[in-house]
């Protein structure tokens, strides 16, 4: 089963031939925030592992800056719904962004909650879980096809 929400409806070609039509996604500044926002959290979820690492390396220091990156990082995921949603509302049919980033905003809160809790297993696997959900937003995202805007630039 295709989702049809990011690749379009079919379109049958010839005799048992179906091919599959990208469908144009309207609002370039939306998808650009989209775009920027969800690459600037992906850099900080690598930022989090670095200083997650240095942590279980033994530098205690770490912690704080750890911390605060948390709580960047949190900003940029709520960005990224926004963006979702602006994107959804100009295109009601795509609705996978804005699943994917409120998937990624439930995830993230219960990753702070496992990191103030102490619950150093759990956490640690979901901050690698969270850097491959961004990193697959962020691929996808550059997947989506643009309208070209009749008004001048």
């Amino acid at each position: 089963m295709h989702d049809t929400s990011s690749e379009g409806a079919p379109s049958h070609v010839g005799a048992g031939t179906v091919v599959m039509t990208a469908r144009v996604v309207d609002g370039r500044g939306t998808v650009r925030l989209l775009r920027v926002v969800a690459a600037l959290a992906c850099l900080q979820t690598l930022v989090q592992g670095l200083l997650a690492g240095m942590l279980l390396n033994g530098d205690v220091d770490s912690i704080d800056p750890h911390g605060f990156n948390a709580y960047v990082f949190e900003l940029l995921v709520i960005l990224q719904v926004v963006a979702a949603i602006l994107l959804w509302r100009r295109n009601r049919w795509l609705t996978w962004p804005l699943k994917a980033t409120i998937g990624i905003l439930l995830a993230t809160f219960t990753q702070t909650a496992l990191g103030l809790e102490g619950s150093l297993a759990a956490h640690v696997t979901l901050g690698v879980a969270l850097c491959a959900m961004e990193t697959a937003l962020v691929l996808r995202a550059f997947t989506l096809r643009v309208a070209n805007s009749t008004a001048p630039a």
